[in-house]
Order: structure tokens, then C-alpha cells, then sequence
């Protein structure tokens, strides 16, 4: 049981992150939290969601620790809490721009059916985030802030 529990968890998680694997997530099932450590995001998804300038690619983002926190009785009432420690995100100038996103509804992290249980779940989530570091790289200079 603990297994279905946390393959819908990583189904989820998977969308905005990278080289995510089951052995990876430390879930206590009956509590409802969770553990990750050393998390990779999906720089194309971020870019997507974030919308940014043509002319900036998102080349890294990782998070240190996430906690995950759900109410397994209560998932129509008590939103998921998901808690980022320190977000690291780099970014540079691109030498060519990149093509424009399109303005279509058809979105890389889209669950790609009909608007169901699962997706008004994951809508209603609290996330926090403690500390997001980005350092900008680009040919004349270089800068970091938090």
C-alpha cells in the first residue's frame, strides 16, 4: 500500500523534477510525510512556468531538502503542504534566443486528460519555499543574489 501511495506522489513530482527514483522519497505513509534530499528540477518546465525573457536560460536549478506533508484523510479540505529548504537556480544569457513558448493551453506539466480529482489536489497545495539563490552568468558579468 505504501508503494501506490508513493508512486502517485513521484507521478506527480516527477513533472517538475529530474532523476527522481521511489527509493529516493522517504514517505511515512500512515502520518502523510515525506522526505527528499538533493532534488533536481526540470529547468524546461521552470522555464515554462516562470515565463521568462527569451533571451535568459534557466541552465540548473536543485533543492537541498523538501518536506512533504499530506492529510491522506482529509485531501478534499486540507490542502498538501510542500516545504523547499534552499532553492539554487542558475541562469544565463543565451547566445541565440530562445523560440517563444507558445500561448497554447497545452503545457508540459499538464496532466494531459480531463480536470479530475488529483489535479484540483495538487491546485490547492501550499508551497513554501525558505531560500531561492540565483547566480546569472552572462559574457560581462556575473551576479548572485538570494
Amino acid at each position: 500500500m505504501a508503494s501506490i501511495f508513493k508512486n502517485q506522489v513521484l507521478k506527480h513530482l516527477s513533472k517538475f523534477a529530474k532523476n527522481l527514483s521511489p527509493d529516493k522519497l522517504h514517505l511515512s505513509t500512515l502520518k502523510g510525510h515525506g522526505e527528499l534530499r538533493n532534488l533536481e528540477l526540470n529547468e524546461k518546465v521552470l522555464t515554462e512556468l516562470l515565463e521568462l525573457p527569451a533571451w535568459l536560460c534557466l541552465t540548473k536549478a536543485t533543492c537541498n531538502y523538501v518536506t512533504l506533508q499530506i492529510s491522506w484523510t482529509k485531501l478534499k479540505s486540507v490542502p498538501i503542504y510542500l516545504s523547499l529548504d534552499e532553492v539554487i537556480v542558475e541562469m544565463k544569457t543565451c547566445e541565440d534566443l530562445r523560440p517563444p513558448t507558445p500561448m497554447s493551453n497545452e503545457t508540459s506539466y499538464k496532466s494531459g486528460g480531463k480536470y479530475g480529482f488529483s489535479d484540483r489536489v495538487i491546485d490547492g497545495m501550499t508551497v513554501v519555499v525558505n531560500s531561492v539563490v540565483i547566480n546569472f552568468n552572462s559574457p560581462a558579468f556575473q551576479a548572485s543574489f538570494q
